[in-house]
């Protein structure tokens, strides 16, 4: 990541990797279990995963087994293979520590 990326953050970001399953609708037919964070912030996180988001779309992510809104920010294909990175924002931004 260049320096002007990092300058353009609005928050810090701090790598971490964990098992991020998203459902992008109501059905278990919508949901993408192969997928992981690369880092997150207090707003949100990137992702990586094996499925179809797009900029806008409103998706439920799992993480530490219940889901929180999140919007699809950004995508970006993968350099390496078929996986999708994105970029996604919480919708209602966790409690103060």
């Amino acid at each position: 990541m260049s320096q002007n990326d990092q300058d353009r953050r609005r928050t810090n970001r701090v790598v971490f990797t964990m098992r991020a399953p998203l459902s992008t609708g109501f059905d278990s037919s919508s949901l993408i279990e192969d997928s992981s964070t690369i880092d997150i912030s207090e707003i949100g996180f990137r992702l990586r995963l094996r499925g179809k988001v797009v900029p806008g779309q409103i998706v439920n992510v799992f993480l530490n087994s219940h889901s929180e809104q999140y919007r699809v920010v950004w995508t970006s294909p993968a350099s390496t293979d078929d996986y999708l990175i994105a970029g996604l924002e919480i919708i209602r931004p966790l409690p103060d520590a």
